[in-house]
């Protein structure tokens, strides 16, 4: 996917979305930006309503070991498609989404011989998601208990999950005792220059959790850092 088409959307998400950093124990798998969307999406006005579903596209920026990338050759994308609501409550100002397990996917493509990635407007469209999901799946985890807390006033918020590594490309690098034990988080922002149609920003990465002794981790401070 050819790099023109991103530069947009990484310039304003660079101006408003610095990259949040797990501990400095704990090993960076993906970090990626875009934004996110609900189709099917019955009611506009709202988010997690019944039939609606939880869509989110945009750029794999940086990625660790024991992932290998090219991104000499190659553009990654991300894809996460059709999450179903389970359960919403209200506390306030504030919702609180939880989803049926659902995948997150980096697709690789050539930057010289593949497609621009494009977002255009009001998706699904004649871009995306297909612009995001062309090219080699390079590395695909199952997200469980995800979930998303938004300020409804604002628009910006938070999601997390728990992430396990199984398919793509690049499985055969991650050992078999280290597909389980990811976790999955980020933030969401109301960036006003988002493409009509799509819901909010989304910032975030999958991070293995270090071997050591449990111990709660928050990331209150990282959602304050986005709270409008």
């Amino acid at each position: 996917m050819k790099q023109f088409a991103l530069v947009l959307l990484l310039a304003v998400l660079g101006t408003v979305a610095p990259r949040p950093h797990a501990a400095q124990a704990d090993t960076l798998f993906v970090y990626y930006i875009g934004y996110d969307y609900e189709s099917p999406n019955p009611d506009p006005s709202t988010f997690g309503e019944p039939g609606s579903l939880y869509n989110s596209l945009g750029a794999a920026m940086d990625m660790g070991a024991p992932l290998v990338p090219d991104t000499t050759l190659n553009n990654y994308t991300f894809s996460i498609q059709g999450m179903s609501p389970t359960l919403v409550q209200n506390f306030g100002s504030f919702i609180v989404i939880d989803y049926a397990p659902g995948l997150f996917q980096v697709y690789e493509d050539s930057k010289t011989s593949g497609t621009a990635a494009d977002f255009g407007v009001n998706p699904p469209n004649a871009t995306a998601p297909s612009t995001f999901t062309d090219g080699t799946l390079f590395i695909q985890g199952q997200l469980t208990n995800f979930q998303i807390v938004l300020n409804t006033t604002t628009g910006s918020g938070s999601f997390n999950a728990d992430f396990t590594v199984n398919g793509g490309s690049q499985l055969g690098n991650v050992p078999a005792n280290q597909r389980t034990g990811w976790t999955f988080a980020g933030v969401t922002a109301n960036e006003i220059n988002r493409p009509s149609g799509y819901g909010h920003q989304v910032v975030g990465q999958v991070f293995l959790n270090a071997p050591v002794p449990a111990q709660a981790r928050s990331w209150g401070a990282v959602k304050a850092q986005y709270r409008q």
